[in-house]
């Protein structure tokens, strides 16, 4: 794939999440200010403003296609693979785009209750899938910006996909322990 191609769709993945960060935020403007969250949620810590997520969430579109292209791109590919690894990668992306709008929908109808369990379900789903990959957490992240801006969901994700990530490599490791012991 030529680097101009590479360079363009990284570009264009950027550009589009800045819009849709900054239509975010002008709804939040014009419709009583750009919401600051605390951190932990205490009012004595400080403070992150929404507009950061005009900066933080095209970096982190920019950085995670250019990992998902590397990923995608490594070795020799027929059309027909690459084409199913793009279309893999749309899945994974969608589906966490649909997990953080639901986590966030949870949190916007008080929903802590079921929230607070939901939002553990990649670690579980960890054990079966990496969870950790670029286009899951770009999913996740992009599906709680309008509830929670552009710093919170790339903190919690950073932390879902270690944590996702450690599992995902010990029970992997573990299987193939086991796997070779019963030979």
């Amino acid at each position: 794939m030529k680097l101009t191609s590479i360079l363009q769709n990284r570009v264009q993945a950027s550009i589009s999440v800045f819009l849709i960060t900054l239509l975010f935020i002008l709804w939040e403007h014009f419709n009583g200010g750009v919401i600051s969250h605390h951190l932990l949620a205490r009012k004595d810590l400080p403070s992150i403003s929404n507009w950061w997520g005009l900066v933080t969430i095209p970096v982190l579109f920019w950085v995670g296609v250019f990992f998902i292209q590397r990923r995608n791109n490594h070795g020799i590919k027929s059309a027909s693979t690459a084409e199913e690894d793009e279309k893999q990668s749309l899945k994974q992306f969608l589906a966490a785009l649909i997990f953080g709008v639901i986590a966030s929908l949870l949190w916007e109808f008080n929903q802590e209750a079921i929230l607070q369990y939901y939002i553990l379900f990649p670690l579980l789903l960890a054990f079966f899938r990496p969870v950790h990959l670029p286009e899951y957490i770009m999913g996740f992240v992009l599906g709680m910006a309008f509830t929670f801006g552009g710093i919170l969901p790339i903190l919690f994700a950073t932390f879902l996909s270690i944590i996702g990530f450690l599992i995902h490599t010990i029970i992997g490791f573990l299987r193939k322990l086991i796997a070779s012991l019963s030979k």
